[in-house]
């Protein structure tokens, strides 16, 4: 069951992925590079060098003065129980700015490059967060506004998660809503305001044991 939801998953990504490839030369990144498929492809969410300096489990992406709606996101990511928090998880985010775009330049085939990205390893309670501006959509394309994200970790190998989304995107489709039923494990988030105007959302996370298959790394 949990081979056929995995697979189920990797489909869904790849159609978005194909959907996405036609805007994506803002960034001139492939399918193959998003979903981590093929030979060549690299480790995007890099740990700490052994006996370096870990990440914080926190991160601002984007500078105060950064155009756009203010926006943190946080939450617990989860042993495959679905109930232990797990220490030392790397998660690796990346997403347009305000207008909609990676970068003002392009050509680097390489999403690393992204202007507006960030990483976090979770602390002992297993908490990440991050501080951001809430991206726009591709320009003149229907795909909803997201942020992709990547696991990994001692024990399990890097992958690719359901990227975050929005209720209330007008191009939210219907398989997206669906998964929304899911609570704090849904990747759409529903956002709220706090006193200072802030979009806050939560999404917690239950981490899978991937093979290598998961990504070709």
């Amino acid at each position: 069951m949990i081979e056929q939801t995995r697979s189920l998953g990797r489909r869904n990504f790849l159609q978005f992925a194909a959907r996405a490839v036609v805007v994506l030369p803002v960034a001139d990144l492939s399918v193959a590079a998003l979903s981590g498929c093929g030979r060549g492809a690299k480790s995007f969410a890099q740990p700490s060098p052994a006996g370096g300096p870990k990440a914080s489990w926190e991160t601002t992406i984007a500078s105060a003065d950064e155009p756009g709606e203010p926006l943190t996101i946080s939450g617990t990511i989860y042993a495959p129980d679905g109930r232990t928090p797990l220490e030392g998880i790397t998660l690796w985010v990346y997403h347009t700015d305000a207008t909609g775009h990676y970068s003002a330049s392009t050509g680097s085939g390489d999403n690393r490059n992204t202007r507006l990205h960030g990483v976090m390893q979770t602390n002992r309670e297993g908490h990440y967060e991050f501080r951001t501006i809430k991206p726009a959509p591709y320009p003149g394309h229907t795909n909803p506004a997201h942020i992709h994200a990547y696991l990994s970790g001692p024990g399990y190998p890097e992958y690719w998660i359901d990227s975050y989304l929005f209720e209330g995107d007008p191009f939210l489709t219907n398989e997206d809503r669906r998964k929304a039923e899911k609570g704090d494990f849904s990747s759409t988030l529903k956002l709220s305001r706090d006193k200072d105007g802030m979009w806050i959302g939560v999404r917690d996370i239950v981490i899978e044991r991937c093979s290598k298959n998961c990504t070709g790394l």
